[in-house]
């Protein structure tokens, strides 16, 4: 997978959200939910996408990414200071890539919230001790399907899925 496949302006057409708890095998925490979680793809959301409009997302050919907003598009949002916010926030970045698979990391964030390692395999946006964010980005039936996994507390979890068409 390369940029290529990423490069251009997006225009949202529809959002979903679901959440989800820590799951327990023998009454032990599943060791690998939170990882499983945050790796998480749009396949069960993708069929239950509700209409809304006034975001675009634009991915330039050198990899970095921004978004404009107009209106108040319904979309469950997590900011890129890792807090669940009343309407959405645009920011920035770059499209960073890990094992074939692309994600957005915003340009700002706070020193103490930056990601270390690869603990998960993946990239993760926002790691600030409390919260862990990974915000993936892939192709499906032409359209760019953004997914947002979120860890608060290692035991609840939200995903969104955004989806955007090319703008023509």
């Amino acid at each position: 997978m390369s940029i290529e496949s990423f490069i251009g302006t997006w225009q949202l057409i529809g959002s979903a959200s679901t959440k989800g708890e820590l799951g327990f095998i023998d009454n032990r925490p599943d060791p690998n939910n939170v990882k499983n979680w945050l790796k998480g793809k749009a396949e069960e959301l993708f069929n239950q996408i509700n209409s809304t409009s006034g975001l675009t997302l634009t991915i330039n050919h050198n990899g970095t990414f921004t978004e404009e907003q107009e209106g108040n598009p319904e979309v469950t949002w997590f900011s890129n200071e890792g807090v669940l916010e009343s309407k959405v926030v645009p920011f920035s970045g770059k499209v960073k890539f890990q094992a074939d698979e692309a994600y957005l990391y915003p340009n700002e964030i706070s020193d103490w919230a930056k990601p270390r390692g690869r603990k998960y395999g993946i990239v993760i946006r926002y790691n600030d001790g409390d919260t862990i964010i990974a915000d993936n980005i892939s192709l499906i039936n032409e359209k760019l399907v953004r997914t947002v996994n979120v860890v608060t507390d290692g035991m609840y979890f939200d995903r969104v899925v955004i989806v955007y068409a090319k703008k023509s």
